[in-house]
C-alpha cells in the first residue's frame, strides 16, 4: 500500500520568505507542496483546480486581506483546513483568524 501525502497550498506575498516555507514542507516525509501564490485572486483560482488538502497563508498580505482569503475559502469550502501564519501581534491575528474560519494558527517567530 502506498502512503499518500497531505497535499499543501501555500500563500505568502515575500517570495523569500514563500521560499524558506515551501522548503521546509518539502522537508515533512508526509506533505506535498501543490501550489503556490503571493495574493488572494491568484490563490483562490488556483485553490479551485488543485484541491489542496489544506492550506497555509499569511494573514497580510500585500494586496489584499489574508483574513477576508480565509473567510472567502471557508465558505467555498468549509471543511478545507485553514492554517495562518503572522509575524505581528500573534495572540489578537490568532483570535481573527480562527473567528474568520481558520483551524490552525503558527507564529513565523517560532521558525520551521
Amino acid at each position: 500500500m502506498r502512503y499518500m501525502k497531505s497535499r499543501v497550498f501555500v500563500i505568502e506575498d515575500h517570495a523569500l520568505m514563500r521560499r524558506s516555507i515551501v522548503e521546509a514542507l518539502k522537508r515533512e516525509s508526509d506533505l506535498a507542496v501543490c501550489g503556490q501564490a503571493e495574493d488572494a485572486q491568484e490563490a483562490l483560482a488556483a485553490i479551485a483546480s488543485l484541491q489542496p488538502d489544506v492550506v497555509l497563508t499569511d494573514i497580510q498580505l500585500k494586496t489584499s486581506s489574508g483574513l477576508d482569503l480565509i473567510k472567502a475559502l471557508h465558505e467555498r469550502s468549509p471543511a478545507l483546513p485553514i492554517v495562518a501564519t503572522t509575524m505581528f501581534d500573534v495572540s489578537r491575528t490568532e483570535r481573527l483568524a480562527r473567528a474568520a474560519g481558520a483551524w490552525g494558527f503558527a507564529s513565523k517567530q517560532d521558525g520551521p
